[in-house]
């Protein structure tokens, strides 16, 4: 599987509060994050809300690029929350497979920071 994915039973905003509690608990650091709903709203359009955040840990991103100067293209980690009704679906592309499939590596040293993230979004609950 290409993604680590899980559904709450909440909105996205709380998600993303608790993503972002448990990241800086973690040292770890969302870089930035695009609100899609808040861009298709300034097009007169609608969408349920729906998030992309890059979140980095800069300890691993010396690892992984050391290991492939090419992750970049797969760095940093992306999040994805997208709301349906009153439930949010995380999605995270995991980042050894991409580096596997795309990159000359065997995915060992991205899998070791994509555990570690997945360790922490599984400390969500809701």
């Amino acid at each position: 599987m290409y993604s680590y994915e899980k559904t709450f039973n909440t909105d996205a905003e709380e998600i993303f509060g608790k993503i972002h509690k448990l990241l800086k608990e973690a040292n770890w650091l969302i870089l930035s994050y695009v609100d899609v709903k808040e861009v298709f709203t300034k097009m007169d359009k609608s969408i349920d809300p729906y998030y992309i955040l890059d979140v980095c840990y800069p300890p691993a991103a010396v690892d992984l690029i050391h290991d492939n100067e090419d992750i970049g293209a797969f760095i940093p980690c992306k999040i994805v929350l997208i709301q349906h009704g009153k439930s949010t679906r995380l999605i995270m592309p995991k980042p050894s497979v991409l580096s596997k499939e795309y990159l000359d590596t065997d995915g060992k040293v991205a899998e070791k920071y994509e555990k570690a993230l997945i360790e922490i979004l599984d400390k969500i609950n809701s």
